[in-house]
């Protein structure tokens, strides 16, 4: 009986292997490609191509208008390397990244932890906190100069009616401050989203853990630290990269602000490319600054995604 028993085992597992064998081998209908396509087209004609085409470009000495295009081979490169603006540029970009996403997701999340808890209106303060996010950055822009002009602005208002008129400042136009004037206006547009995406996460852990770690005696900062912190790795990872890539994009803001003024102290690699390529009939010197900036990206990107699956590993 035990026999038997044990050649029929042996038999359901080659049926099963050979069926295993009969999928591995049957061929992928070309229908399935059907579904990929239209993504596909869409990548090359709107990604792949641009990108392709401006490392072209970037090879040439070629004003972006007229059909004369000198072949220069990597001599815009060589320049952009030594282009004190475009080093200036990636400075301020780097500095204003650090402490924009910093700032920016401390404020997220202890905006995100004091609403967790039992508040009146708590539902007016979500959409106080999120309603920035979704202003344009054109009304942003246009708020903060009104804020910050150094004759009208009602922050210059704000010292003197507190009788703090030796703190007033032209604080758009002066070089020291006018970088850290953009971050105020940075944060006050961008931390709504950590907030809302630190307080979707909250949301989604048991208050059976918070309810046990009070039992043995945690107090709120314990339970913050060991805790709430360390179960949204996932969340801070995902606002990082997010953080960053928009970071890299911005030029809106700055722009509609200072245009990179005063002294290039708030140009961004974006501003000084527009300038290059639009203003200054530069095509394939700002080419070349859009690829070099385009590989600081991709580097970041892959830095911070193999961090990730290197932590997800370590989980």
């Amino acid at each position: 009986m035990s026999q038997t028993l044990v050649q029929d085992v042996q038999d359901a597992q080659g049926l099963a292997a050979a069926r295993e064998a009969v999928v591995m081998r049957k061929p992928i209908r070309w229908q399935v490609y059907l579904y990929i396509l239209p993504v596909m087209l869409f990548m090359l004609t709107f990604v792949y191509y641009p990108i392709t085409y401006t490392v072209g470009v970037s090879t040439l000495d070629w004003n972006g208008i007229g059909a004369a295009r000198t072949p220069i081979g990597l001599q815009n490169y060589e320049s952009a390397l030594v282009d004190p603006i475009a080093t200036r540029a990636l400075g301020n970009q780097l500095r204003f990244g650090l402490i924009t996403v910093a700032f920016g997701m401390a404020i997220g999340l202890t905006m995100a932890i004091l609403l967790k808890a039992q508040v009146r209106l708590k539902n007016l303060y979500k959409l106080l906190f999120f309603f920035p996010v979704v202003i344009s950055a054109t009304v942003t822009s246009y708020i903060f100069r009104r804020i910050y002009d150094g004759n009208a602005g009602e922050l210059n208002a704000l010292l003197n009616a507190l009788g703090l008129s030796s703190l007033t400042n032209a604080w758009l136009a002066d070089p020291t401050l006018a970088l850290y004037s953009l971050m105020i206006a940075a944060l006050w547009q961008g931390t709504g989203f950590g907030f809302m995406l630190y307080y979707a996460a909250l949301t989604q852990i048991d208050d059976e853990i918070y309810e046990a770690a009070r039992i043995d005696g945690a107090g709120l900062f314990q339970i913050i630290r060991f805790i709430t912190l360390p179960l949204l790795r996932n969340t801070h990872f995902t606002l990082v990269i997010l953080s960053v890539i928009s970071v890299l994009k911005t030029f809106d803001l700055v722009w509609l602000i200072t245009q990179g003024n005063p002294a290039h102290t708030t140009e961004f690699m974006s501003t000084y490319i527009f300038k290059k390529g639009i203003l200054e009939f530069k095509a394939g010197y700002a080419s070349s600054l859009a690829i070099v900036l385009l590989i600081i990206a991709f580097v970041l990107t892959v830095i911070q995604l193999r961090t990730y699956y290197q932590n997800q590993r370590g989980v």
